[in-house]
């Protein structure tokens, strides 16, 4: 792996750094519907071995480790592994291990893991494919995949301003796929898709943009373009105003795959 540093990573760190102790209380990501789905249909068994990629504050990580033998949580960011750490501390968690490390350059052997999940990480991938390569390369054959990310509409402007929409509010942001094309990069990396589940979830704007310190002034530029839909948009995002402020829901994916035997 090189040591130069890599723009886009940097902002992920840079970003990531700041924000892990709102990711540590994020209801979203601590106790959002994808998480139980995943467990649910990865069902786990106890003599596994278990890695989380871009595990953030471990939510993810953490929800697996009563079920398996060990999880590693694998993070970019420094800042956001120490939260993990505590929660698990807190939670009296002892399986839990963390490790830093890149989701397209993973520090571990081919073939070492039973389970490898990913949650609400991908879209922050600069190199997807290689990514989805790296997550097939360290599952034992017959290893199961666990994945959640957030997904977009094919249509090309539709996609294009979802994706300026959400980079807007994080700057290291990569892109949003459709369902379609994350299945396609998974199933190109020697995976086979066995399940995948379209959830919907919603939010609102101001909580969703303090966890990553958006300005007054972003977030109006947020609530205009939640105004100006395109109108193949407007069933992804479904705008409603209410309480003196705006709630938008985003889909977000489940999909399950098994490396060949």
């Amino acid at each position: 792996m090189s040591c130069m540093s890599d723009p886009a990573k940097d902002r992920v760190q840079a970003q990531f750094g700041a924000s892990a102790s709102a990711y540590a209380t994020s209801d979203v990501h601590a106790r959002g519907e994808s998480l139980g789905v995943l467990v649910e249909e990865t069902r786990p068994q106890s003599g596994w071995e278990a890695l989380d990629v871009a595990a953030g504050a471990g939510h993810c990580a953490l929800a697996f480790a009563p079920h398996v033998r060990r999880v590693v949580a694998l993070d970019l960011t420094g800042p956001m592994l120490e939260a993990a750490v505590r929660l698990a501390a807190e939670r009296g968690i002892a399986n839990l291990e963390t490790r830093s490390g890149d989701a397209e350059a993973i520090p571990f052997r081919e073939g070492s893991f039973d389970l490898v999940t990913c949650r609400l990480g991908f879209h922050h991938f600069p190199q997807p494919a290689r990514a989805a390569g790296e997550l097939a390369r360290v599952l034992k054959p017959g290893g199961t995949l666990g994945l959640t990310d957030n997904i977009v509409v094919a249509e090309p402007r539709a996609r294009a301003y979802y994706n300026a929409f959400e980079k807007l509010r994080d700057p290291s942001h990569h892109e949003v796929l459709p369902l379609a094309q994350l299945i396609d990069l998974l199933e190109g990396a020697g995976l086979h898709t066995l399940v995948a589940r379209r959830l919907t979830k919603e939010l609102e704007l101001h909580e969703w943009a303090d966890r990553q310190h958006v300005s007054a002034a972003g977030k109006e530029q947020l609530i205009d373009m939640l105004r100006r839909l395109p109108p193949a948009l407007a069933p992804l995002l479904a705008p409603r105003w209410a309480g003196g402020t705006v709630y938008f829901t985003l889909w977000e994916a489940v999909v399950l795959a098994r490396k060949d035997g």
